[in-house]
């Protein structure tokens, strides 16, 4: 993930930037619970987060989802939905992902409202679903233009618009990565940058549109330990008063002028750019910003080479540690770190000790397990060479069957079989702060020799275990049977989903049966009706359905039933029981998929009305299809008002500039496409957009409009099936068609 480090501002505005882009591991961007005298909260969310790293995955879901509601009111209620959704995300179950998201809305810390916006657009860049994910990508660049998740978002919205082959968006969105910065003085101090990545810096000033500088400005960087760099920043984007540029940093000793800028741990990069003509009237003033280097340690078991981290090593051989701390090179010499690695094992332990246990069912558990520390050593790595900050060394975990025998206080690291080792670096400097964190990698600890390979079918035995088998094959079997219905073969795609049901079938009857967890129910049923779907079965697929409401009437996905049970009246030609199956969940006091169901409201009463015209024009009678279609336009209209956040307000916008169109109203369907080409620029419709415009602006007889519109189709969606259309209006000037006259002579 990419990290912001600093902006610095002169009384006009000439502003300096140092932006830095580097990558982290997803857990590291985790906002860090609130101060809230709700202590056994943070207990818990403390314990969660532990099972969670331990891989204690379902103890960790149960118990933070305990919190909201056990704690309503907390604020720490946020940070358990924020580490549920992640926890989601990092086992690709997107849909279950975004709901946790989605229930941060209220959350009054920006960092974390910001946090989960950014990773709900991830979540649908992942699920290509682009239109979404720009609408909530777009809400982190607008509402928190200071954050580090608003350049994150600059960086997705590129990679929708690269997906989506537009070049020209993607070029623009990434440009705009590392440019977004607090504009708030308070919130610029102690900077922080990743040593060893670019540096970016951005310069704002007004002035040098006025100057015309030619695209390009100077600026000196300097760092405290002696290299001195000069930089020249170009134009960023379209906007002239907007220059950015860049310089790499490294370890080492001082090279001035070589284009990359030498540091060493615990360094400062101070920027220096001349504002020639302040508010004040001054001229050539400094304008100064710097910036900390700071290095985010890493640590762990690696092979014997150093190069790749190891789940496993073997008893009574050497195992080899790694630490990367650009910090503690701090000398032109090798420099040394100190490492703690401790062996440690598993004991039960009563679950009266345990913090918060009584606050969660673990389905009578009476005991949970806990790590006890078996034997402890430090141990020095030394840096591989000068000025490179990472550091290697190696311990040999000597295997005892004596526990009594251990001496804590020998330099033998001791451990039996069953432990782990753990190592533990602590990082005193970070992209975090300067309170100590500490850098941990675990390893378990095999006695012998490796096994040869061999082949084993493994039977599971726990009727958990089971239902989550064949929830998993049902969702291969899911997928498959939609790829056989894509290719037209639906003999294949019917039997596969058969198999699908028979899974599904049994995971529910099982789960109904022993009690067994909710959640793996509720999916069972929405594999099921996706399955059935996939048949073209749809009123068994809506007598799915309606069992999972009546089952779990206060389950997070009845609306999701809801909408298909409508869209599949909708697909059955019943438009008044989808508008009303749509109009539930508008109603529905917590729903994420409201603003798509006012949507659909909208889209089968437009349906209806373009079928009922064409009965009526078949048929031989006239019809006035802009009134028929009022009621359509009014339900667009409310979507968009509504819900302008969503990602169905851009289409709703487009479908009432249409209407404008068809009715030929030519000034308020300009005006209107004007709105949303501004209000949602990365839509997938603007290709549409921009040609409508044109046409609108040809009904106005303004060719150089409709010209320009086209023009900027073609710059920008040079892949659009409408670039022929836009090619030859430009062909004619932008000019409307002339009427063909007839030249069959007039009937009598």
């Amino acid at each position: 993930m990419r990290n912001v480090a600093m902006r610095n501002s002169s009384v006009t505005g000439a502003i300096i930037a140092a932006l830095l882009l580097t990558v982290c591991s997803a857990g590291a961007t985790a906002a860090a619970p609130k101060r809230n005298p709700d202590m056994k909260a943070k207990q818990q969310l403390t314990r969660g987060l532990e099972l969670l790293e331990s891989s204690q995955d379902e103890r960790a879901v149960k118990l933070l989802s305990s919190i909201p509601r056990l704690f309503p009111k907390s604020a720490v209620r946020f940070d358990a939905h924020l580490a549920l959704g992640k926890h989601y995300m990092s086992k690709s179950q997107y849909d279950r992902a975004i709901s946790q998201f989605n229930t941060i809305k209220g959350c009054q810390n920006a960092d974390t409202s910001a946090d989960a916006l950014y990773q709900m657009g991830i979540c649908y860049f992942h699920m290509n679903k682009y239109d979404n994910a720009f609408a909530a990508l777009r809400k982190v660049t607008t509402e928190y233009a200071g954050s580090v998740y608003a350049n994150e978002s600059f960086y997705y919205i590129g990679q929708c618009h690269f997906k989506l082959g537009r070049w020209a968006k993607a070029v623009e969105a990434l440009q705009r990565v590392g440019t977004s910065v607090s504009a708030k003085p308070e919130d610029r101090q102690d900077v922080t940058a990743e040593a060893g990545q670019e540096l970016f810096f951005k310069v704002l000033d007004k002035d040098l549109v006025v100057l015309n500088k030619g695209g390009e400005i100077k600026a000196t960087i300097i760092a405290k330990s002696g290299d001195s760099e000069t930089i020249t920043l170009k134009t960023l984007g379209k906007d002239p008063s907007q220059y950015i540029g860049k310089v790499p940093t490294k370890l080492g000793k001082p090279s001035a002028d070589d284009g990359v800028l030498q540091i060493i741990g615990g360094d400062s990069v101070t920027a220096t750019y001349v504002d020639e003509n302040t508010a004040a009237g001054e001229r050539n003033q400094k304008v100064l910003a710097v910036v900390q280097m700071v290095s985010t340690a890493a640590a762990g078991f690696t092979n014997g080479a150093y190069s790749e981290y190891v789940e496993g090593v073997i008893g009574n051989t050497e195992s080899f540690l790694r630490v990367k701390d650009m910090d503690r090179d701090a000398t032109h010499n090798k420099d040394t770190v100190q490492m703690t690695i401790s062996t440690r094992y598993k004991v039960r332990q009563e679950a009266a000790d345990a913090v918060a246990e009584d606050a969660v069912d673990y389905a009578n558990e009476q005991k949970r397990e806990v790590w006890k520390i078996r034997d402890t050593v430090t141990v020095t790595l030394n840096e591989t060479e000068e000025h490179s900050g990472v550091f290697t060394g190696k311990t040999v975990p000597t295997i005892v069957t004596d526990p009594t025998g251990i001496d804590p206080g020998d330099k033998t690291l001791s451990a039996m079989k069953g432990d782990e080792m753990v190592c533990v670096y602590t990082d005193n400097r970070h992209m975090g702060g300067e309170d100590p964190v500490e850098a941990k990698g675990t390893t378990k600890v095999f006695i012998g020799k490796p096994n040869d390979v061999a082949i084993r079918h493994w039977l599971v035995d726990d009727p958990e275990q089971k239902a989550r088998k064949n929830l998993i094959e049902a969702k291969i079997y899911l997928k498959l049977a939609g790829i056989f219905k894509d290719v037209g073969l639906m003999a294949k795609a019917t039997s596969k989903a058969e198999q699908g049901i028979k899974r599904v079938d049994l995971v529910i009857k099982t789960g109904l049966k022993a009690s067994m967890d909710r959640a793996i129910i509720e999916e069972a049923f929405m594999v099921k009706w996706e399955l059935r779907l996939v048949q073209d079965k749809l009123p068994q697929a809506i007598g799915v359905c309606r069992t999972l409401m009546r089952l779990f009437p206060d389950s997070t996905l009845v609306d999701r039933a809801l909408l298909k049970i409508g869209q599949a009246k909708m697909q059955g030609g019943d438009y008044r029981g989808a508008v009303s199956i749509f109009s539930s969940i508008c109603g529905l006091k917590e729903s994420t998929l409201k603003s798509e169901a006012q949507y659909m409201i909208a889209k089968a009463y437009e349906t209806n009305s373009l079928e009922s015209a064409a009965k009526a024009k078949a048929a031989g009678r006239k019809v006035d299809l802009a009134a028929t279609m009022t009621r359509a336009v009014s339900a667009y209209q409310k979507c968009a008002e509504t819900y302008p956040d969503s990602a169905f307000a851009g289409p709703s916008l487009e479908k009432i500039a249409n209407f404008y169109l068809l009715t030929k109203d030519f000034a308020r369907a300009g005006e209107l496409m004007e709105r949303v080409v501004q209000d949602y620029p990365d839509a997938s419709f603007l290709d549409s957009m921009l040609l409508s415009w044109a046409k609108a602006a040809q009904g106005m007889g303004d060719s150089a409009t409709a010209k320009a519109k086209c023009e900027q189709l073609i710059s920008e969606y040079p892949a659009s099936p409408l670039a022929a259309q836009a090619m030859a209006i430009i062909k004619a000037g932008g000019a409307a068609p002339k009427p063909v006259e007839s030249t069959t002579p007039a009937t009598e």
